[in-house]
């Protein structure tokens, strides 16, 4: 037969010999990859891609993941993403729409996490102050512009009637928080993980960020349109690997903390200790959305100027790479 103008008889030794490459090339392994994760092992949301890799799961199915790139978010996530083998990340849902709205041609294809459990803002214990309404005339810290402590703060002060009675500031991180709140610089600050399980003595919690959003998608998958179309079966086989990840660290709770201690670098003793409630607050999505969680991120993502109007995730999320009973009527 005659292929690209070349010729290739089917007889003989030409046979054998085709027959030989092909066998060889069907045991090859598949091509190394490279998987980008926005803050991974830095924030407990990416724990499930820790438990995917140390598990074997994101070399099964066609897959071949033989590194996770970590960012500390924003763009550079996103430049991540892009370099990367796969044209697949996991990114911070405003880093997503902020991009797709620059003409990024990406597709939101899963729910990484949409619980806000382990972010709180606190002050000292010798504050007066019991709770948000008490703090009229004082400053509160957020981490930085348009971040997601900047979305549910403002909306926290909302819904408490404080706008324009208190003044918030960007303070640069959460260590800063901590370190403005010891010296006075501000009255209250974010507060998450470690810290808040671990130091939860040292600090007064005036509200949790489930208390502004019970659900809060934060956290996405997301892929170019390009590798949607050209690598279908590999991105499903990716969600499959996160999704089992999740449901063994449901079922194996000592073995998931020794993975998170060793990926997160953090004791296994306090790794025993900040687990348990993460897993009594369902933070680590199956892969499933929830339209509250996207309404609630829609809301945040207006109040800190990102965008001018609601988003309409219909044109942004394709749930058809998920589990067909993950996929959710969302609009």
């Amino acid at each position: 037969m005659m292929r690209a103008g070349i010729s290739i008889r089917t007889g003989g030794r030409a046979a054998a010999a085709l027959g030989l490459v092909l066998a060889l090339a069907a045991s090859l392994p598949a091509p190394a990859d490279t998987l980008a994760i926005s803050e991974y092992a830095k924030i407990t949301s990416t724990l499930p891609w820790a438990v995917a890799f140390k598990k074997g799961y994101l070399k099964q199915d066609g897959l071949n993941v033989t590194d996770i790139v970590s960012s500390s978010g924003g763009g550079s996530s996103l430049r991540n993403i892009l370099a990367s083998d796969m044209a697949v990340g996991n990114l911070g849902t405003a880093t997503a729409i902020a991009a797709i709205n620059q003409g990024m041609d990406l597709r939101i294809v899963m729910c990484n996490a949409d619980n806000i459990g382990d972010l709180a803002w606190a002050t000292t214990l010798q504050s007066s102050a019991r709770s948000l309404k008490d703090m009229v005339g004082k400053k509160i810290a957020y981490t930085g512009p348009r971040s997601t402590t900047e979305m549910v703060l403002r909306a926290a002060v909302g819904d408490a009637g404080l706008t324009g009675k208190v003044t918030l500031l960007p303070i640069g991180g959460l260590g800063p928080g901590l370190t403005a709140l010891s010296q006075g610089a501000v009255d209250a600050t974010p507060l998450s993980d470690p810290a808040l399980t671990l130091q939860a003595d040292r600090y007064r919690i005036l509200f949790h960020g489930t208390d502004v959003f019970p659900k809060f998608t934060y956290s996405v998958v997301v892929a170019t349109r390009e590798y949607t179309l050209k690598h279908p079966d590999q991105l499903r086989a990716l969600l499959r690997a996160r999704r089992r990840a999740v449901e063994y660290m449901e079922q194996h709770h000592d073995e998931t903390a020794a993975i998170y201690s060793d990926v997160f670098g953090i004791g296994l003793a306090d790794a025993k200790q900040l687990l348990p409630k993460y897993y009594a607050w369902g933070q680590w999505s199956h892969g499933e959305f929830s339209r509250e969680g996207l309404e609630a991120m829609s809301r945040g993502m207006q109040a800190v100027g990102i965008i001018d109007k609601p988003v309409d995730w219909s044109k942004l999320i394709d749930q058809s790479f998920l589990a067909p009973d993950q996929q959710r009527k969302l609009w």
